[in-house]
């Protein structure tokens, strides 16, 4: 597909509102989890991201293919932001929406609820951690902005990839070397004192022992409900399939709640989020402009000079700024390289 034919160039904006949606989208799945929406909600979120991310795949593959058979992969995956359409695209359809919306239609999305707890929280690890590789994508809005200067896109470029790439890395790392420390659930502690009560009363009162808390939703006996935290109504309106999981403790099936958790979850992922969005425009209107101001822009003057006989105009250099090499190139320009310039034309003035 030509980017510059009608089609090309109606797929590109296409894309570009894609890139925009699938972030409000990323945005809106923290938001409904920190805010307790309900389960209708949260599926439709993950409907939509995994669509997005089937999209994203095809056009991931589809670039590469076209670019193997005209320039070479590597042109597209290093130069064309090719590395953020793979990173972007294949592990969150693979780690994130594919088996959550798998185990939707396959009857089994209860499936991590089954899992305890430590096999658990390695799995929503993973799909949360996977979730903000969309944020790469916000490096292609950059990329397909036509700038006046050249160099300023490639370095503000390389200054996004390098600040996004750490704030994806620290979140990644953190969440990865955290073990329930710092970012833990009540209902792991609330395991442990149920396994020494169970085991210490030959006949439990758990109403007595689990008034006024939020971490055990059910606890069910040889079949029976012996407790119950929240009604089923409501269990099955609010809670998602990471918001809780179930263990078995001396014969009593335990559901326990994961609610605070994914809160904590979804706050530090929105505060990196915002970080990442923030650093996005702060970098590409504030550094871009004094990049341009103090490098490109005296580059160009320079540049125009001595490409152009009739182009005579001197480079504006700043006073705070001086000291700087471009100025010291700048002041150079001026007091030379002009002045030999004023000498030559007025000498193929005389002669003509």
């Amino acid at each position: 597909m030509n980017e510059k034919s009608y089609l090309g160039r109606f797929f590109e904006g296409l894309f570009l509102i894609l890139i925009i949606l699938v972030i409000l989208q990323t945005f809106s799945e923290e938001v409904a989890a920190f805010l307790g929406f309900g389960v209708l909600w949260r599926k439709r979120l993950l409907f939509a991201g995994f669509g997005f991310d089937l999209i994203f795949t095809v056009e991931f593959i589809t670039r590469l293919g076209r670019s193997r058979a005209r320039r070479g992969a590597g042109t597209y995956l290093v130069r064309e932001f090719g590395f953020v359409d793979l990173l972007s695209s294949v592990p969150l359809l693979l780690l994130h929406s594919g088996p959550l919306l798998f185990s939707y239609f396959s009857g089994s999305f209860g499936l991590f609820a089954s899992l305890g707890v430590l096999n658990l929280l390695k799995a929503v690890k993973i799909i949360r951690v996977t979730r903000i590789l969309r944020f790469l994508r916000t490096l292609k809005l950059f990329g397909k902005t036509r700038p006046r200067y050249i160099m300023t896109s490639r370095y503000v470029a390389r200054a996004l990839v390098i600040v996004t790439s750490v704030m994806i890395l620290s979140l990644i790392g953190f969440t990865y070397v955290d073990n329930g420390n710092v970012m833990g659930s009540k209902s792991e502690e609330t395991a442990r004192i149920l396994q020494n009560y169970v085991s210490n009363e030959k006949e439990p009162r758990f109403d007595r022992l689990l008034t006024g808390g939020d971490s055990i939703l059910f606890i069910e006996h040889e079949g029976g409900l012996v407790y119950q935290g929240v009604s089923k109504g409501e269990f099955e309106d609010y809670f998602f399939d990471d918001d809780y999981f179930k263990r078995s403790i001396d014969g009593y099936e335990v559901t326990f709640s994961l609610r605070d958790r994914t809160r904590l979850h979804s706050f530090v992922n929105l505060l990196v989020y915002t970080m990442i969005i923030g650093a996005i425009l702060l970098l590409t209107t504030l550094y871009r402009g004094h990049f341009n101001r103090h490098i490109s822009n005296n580059v160009g003057v320079m540049l125009k000079g001595f490409k152009t006989e009739a182009y005579s105009t001197p480079v504006r250099i700043a006073k705070r700024s001086s000291d700087l090499e471009i100025y010291d190139l700048a002041d150079q320009y001026n007091r030379k390289w002009l002045q030999v310039k004023r000498r030559i034309v007025e000498i193929r003035q005389n002669r003509t």
